[in-house]
């Protein structure tokens, strides 16, 4: 049944994010298509506005129980709700205005002579009327599969930040949460990390601009030689030496935080009662799994667009089960590593390290701990 759920939520997300990224391909080519896009994107902004509203007047309400804390929560929740919906709908005002540009331009240039035929409007103030619009339209800004990129980022940020509040102030919650799901399972890694694939091609045009070939160069995949080996392992050591320092660090000054993601971390990622072959098995599961699917659409298909800062943050949010610690701060900075690696390298590199980053702790966890 579980299996069955992880299913179809997996299909739901590749339905929704992956259609949308067809849909904002196919809107470089066709006007009709980025209107869709636009009309949709104001659409779910609006939603989202309207549920940061309803939650805050559930929290101003005398329905919510009568702890403090749940109203904090509420109000805190909401106004990230509401700042997501305002942000979405700003995105979309460089679009409608890059459209409205390009259909003024087409009413100016093309005037009626006196005999009816249709000819091009040429004088330099139609030209200098409609530069700035012109100008503006071409900001990165207005390219639709970057806007909506941008978009998908502020939504999976403000659902990320709730889910920190709700760590801050309920942590139970979450721990249950994690406790209930259990150990990570080969299902589970398949169709969490399958959608991040599947998106990530569908992102980059995979079918509408692009090939098979031409999108796993444009995703970063490409061979690596034995040097650029030699620096993956590198990396890999660092990272791990890096993570006794930071988890050092989250010890001392988080010390209750530390116990709690401790536990949560122990039931996803534990190894007890397992030998070491299934330890092996496990190691490779969780590194090869989750360094697939979050490298293939965090590296490689959004880097490019996006930058390595804004891309970490996104990854570093994706971490929740850390809660509010001093371990996103390490997993953002081991993003600005890993995007650097995929500067110089490419994203061959970067998921053999995350890959490896991943085996190795799961394995140096079960050494040490026998």
């Amino acid at each position: 049944m579980e299996t069955l759920s992880a299913l179809v939520q997996a299909l739901v997300i590749i339905l929704f994010a992956g259609g949308f990224a067809l849909l904002a391909q196919w809107g470089r080519k066709n006007r009709s298509a980025e209107i869709t896009l636009i009309v949709l994107l104001l659409a779910l902004s609006s939603l989202v506005f309207v549920l940061g509203t309803l939650v805050a007047l559930v929290g101003l309400s005398d329905t919510v129980p009568d702890s403090q804390l749940s109203r904090e929560l509420s109000l805190s929740s909401a106004a990230v709700l509401l700042l997501a919906g305002l942000a979405g709908f700003a995105l979309c005002v460089a679009p409608l205005r890059k459209l409205a540009g390009r259909r003024a331009a087409a009413d100016a240039d093309t005037v009626k002579t006196d005999g009816g035929d249709l000819n091009t409007a040429t004088s330099p103030r139609s030209e200098e009327r409609y530069a700035p619009l012109s100008r503006y339209s071409r900001g990165w800004y207005t390219d639709p599969p970057l806007y909506f990129a941008l978009w998908l980022l502020i939504v999976v940020l403000a659902e990320r930040v709730v889910e920190l509040l709700i760590f801050t102030q309920t942590p139970e919650v979450i721990e249950s949460t994690f406790a209930a799901a259990g150990k990570l399972s080969p299902a589970a890694v398949v169709f969490s990390q399958l959608p991040f694939v599947v998106i990530a091609f569908l992102g980059v045009g995979l079918g509408v601009r692009r090939g098979f070939r031409q999108t796993l160069s444009r995703l970063g995949y490409g061979p690596i030689t034995l040097r650029q080996l030699g620096i993956v392992a590198l990396f890999i050591v660092g990272a791990l030496l890096l993570s006794f320092f930071a988890n050092a660090l989250f010890s001392n000054l988080q010390p209750e935080l530390f116990e709690r993601v401790g536990r949560i971390s122990e039931g996803l990622f534990g190894t007890e009662g397992f030998g070491l072959v299934s330890t092996i098995l496990f190691a490779l599961l969780v590194g090869i799994g989750a360094a697939l699917g979050e490298e293939t659409l965090f590296r490689g298909a959004l880097q490019p667009a996006l930058g390595i800062p804004l891309t970490s943050v996104l990854w570093a949010f994706l971490h929740t089960q850390y809660g509010p610690s001093v371990l996103l701060i390490y997993i953002f900075i081991l993003s600005i590593g890993l995007g650097i690696l995929r500067n110089r390298v490419n994203t061959t590199a970067t998921f053999l390290a995350h890959a490896g980053y991943n085996a190795s702790s799961v394995l140096l966890a079960y050494f040490f701990s026998v």
